[in-house]
């Protein structure tokens, strides 16, 4: 078994940071001398909360609007990823799927099949990336949830973390659309060759 740095990274860090809230919400002291427990206990926690990321893809996509796949396939955007060849692309997936009215799912499957075959890494880090950023959005979305139960009354909280949760719902909205433009992107460029 082969680990990856981000194999590790997305399970040690989104764990500590929930650890160090459940931490605070118990009004527990970190205590040096439980470093190898804490990081054992890190990791499952992060492992189960990269396991509820996934399970929340489909809420994301809801609040971004719809699927970052689909949305680029139909030729929408957002601020910062455009991808210009929505019509072409999809004329070519339909030509490739062998269904006229293959709906936006399939058409993406069969890119990013075309994409992941290929010996370019950049498609894979940029689904590395995404995963990582949906990880770190719910890691956000937990702990926020664990330290305004713990200091509910107090609006400094508020005031710090609803911009933060702002900001890793954007860049994981971003990542997604990143990787969804790559994935069409290397199929395109597959196509043309």
């Amino acid at each position: 078994m082969n680990f990856k740095a981000y194999d590790i990274l997305s399970s040690i860090v989104p764990g500590f940071l929930i650890l160090m809230a459940l931490l605070m919400f118990f009004d527990t002291t970190f205590d040096k001398d439980m470093i190898i427990p804490y990081t054992v206990a890190a990791f499952l926690l992060g492992y189960t909360i990269n396991t509820f990321s996934s399970w929340l893809e489909d809420f994301y996509f809801f609040t971004w609007g719809g699927k970052p796949s689909s949305k680029l396939l139909d030729g929408k955007g957002i601020w910062k990823v455009r991808f210009y060849h929505s019509n072409e692309v999809k004329q070519l997936l339909l030509s490739d799927s062998g269904n006229n009215s293959a709906k936006n799912d399939v058409l993406f499957a069969i890119a990013m099949r075309s994409a992941n075959g290929e010996k370019d890494q950049r498609v894979e880090d940029f689904s590395a990336l995404y995963a990582f950023s949906r990880v770190l959005l719910t890691t956000v979305l937990l702990g926020s949830t664990i330290i305004l139960i713990q200091f509910y009354n107090d609006w400094r909280y508020y005031v710090i973390l609803i911009p933060i949760i702002g900001v890793f719902w954007l860049r994981s909205k971003q990542r997604a659309y990143y990787y969804a433009r790559e994935v069409l992107n290397v199929y395109l460029k597959k196509k043309s060759s």
